[in-house]
């Protein structure tokens, strides 16, 4: 009884700084990841004030006429890259660069009339956070802050015929959602997650565009 009570205390002391230690554990600290997946973008509608050609009277000006008109975005892949820096074990901030070959097409009724973007880039600031990291599978949301462009060739129907514009500027954007990490080696996770990209229609078309980007892929974590 005498060995127990000399060695409890010890044994207390031990476990608190085993304890202590295990909770002063520093966080990955900074990493790389790279991800492709699926970009799926919304239309919209809106209304442009061209000329009408019917409407144009020989040697004199065309008066103008606003046809109404709805686009649609091709649904193809995205390419998503970037790095994660860890200040504690549950937070991170990231930095991000997308991008995805969407092509942009402009519809009147039934009817298309041009076409124009086939780029679409953002970068991302965002803010992660860990719900739980003591797992070999760590799930996290996040949110930021970003811009967003929508380019394409000189050259597309709707840039030849006045409807938009070649390049839609860089235009303010924000994400969220979230995703998991799954554990394979100490440097080495498969990420998955699922992000909702937010900003404003291009051109003349009105509302907001989502951008729903599911997306698997390789995270290399650094100390």
């Amino acid at each position: 009884m005498r060995i127990i009570r000399v060695a409890a205390p010890w044994i207390l002391l031990i476990s608190f700084t085993c304890s202590w230690a295990g909770a002063q554990d520093p966080p990955a600290g900074f990493e790389l990841f790279a991800e492709g997946g699926g970009s799926f973008l919304n239309g919209g509608s809106g209304v442009k004030l061209v000329a009408c050609p019917a409407l144009c009277p020989i040697g004199g000006a065309c008066p103008p006429c606003p046809p109404s008109a709805t686009s649609s975005f091709s649904k193809t892949g995205r390419l998503f890259a970037g790095a994660r820096f860890y200040f504690t074990r549950h937070d991170a901030l990231e930095a991000s660069y997308s991008f995805s070959p969407n092509h942009f097409s402009l519809q009147q009724g039934t009817q298309p009339i041009g076409s124009a973007y086939n780029r679409v880039n953002l970068v991302s600031f965002n803010y992660v956070r860990y719900l739980w990291v003591r797992t070999p599978i760590n799930p996290f949301v996040t949110a930021g802050l970003g811009t967003n462009r929508f380019s394409g060739p000189l050259s597309a129907s709707a840039v030849v015929s006045g409807l938009v514009g070649a390049d839609n500027g860089w235009q303010f954007a924000w994400n969220y959602g979230g995703g998991a990490d799954v554990v394979l080696q100490r440097h080495i996770a498969l990420r998955l997650e699922l992000r909702d990209y937010v900003t404003g229609q291009p051109s003349f078309i009105a509302g907001t565009s989502h951008n729903i980007v599911p997306s698997v892929g390789i995270v290399l974590r650094l100390k």
